[in-house]
């Protein structure tokens, strides 16, 4: 899942829920200045799966952003 600069619009976001989940590795492109539309990161669900592990994605996604 791509992490735009969006994400930011309200400060840091709150990785926690990512970093808790064994199954998910996020990565951060360390850009600095977050943007509209700038891809700022990703993280990748992993699992056995796919309709669980798609699932899983989605809900981290709206925990991130809300949407």
């Amino acid at each position: 899942i791509n992490l735009l600069g969006d994400v930011w619009q309200n400060g840091p976001p709150d990785w926690t829920s990512l970093l808790a989940d064994p199954n998910v590795k996020l990565h951060l492109y360390d850009k600095g200045e977050a943007r509209s539309g700038r891809k700022m990161g990703h993280f990748c669900v992993l699992g056995d799966d796919i309709e669980e592990t798609l699932a899983s994605a989605e809900a981290h996604f709206v925990r991130l952003t809300g949407v």
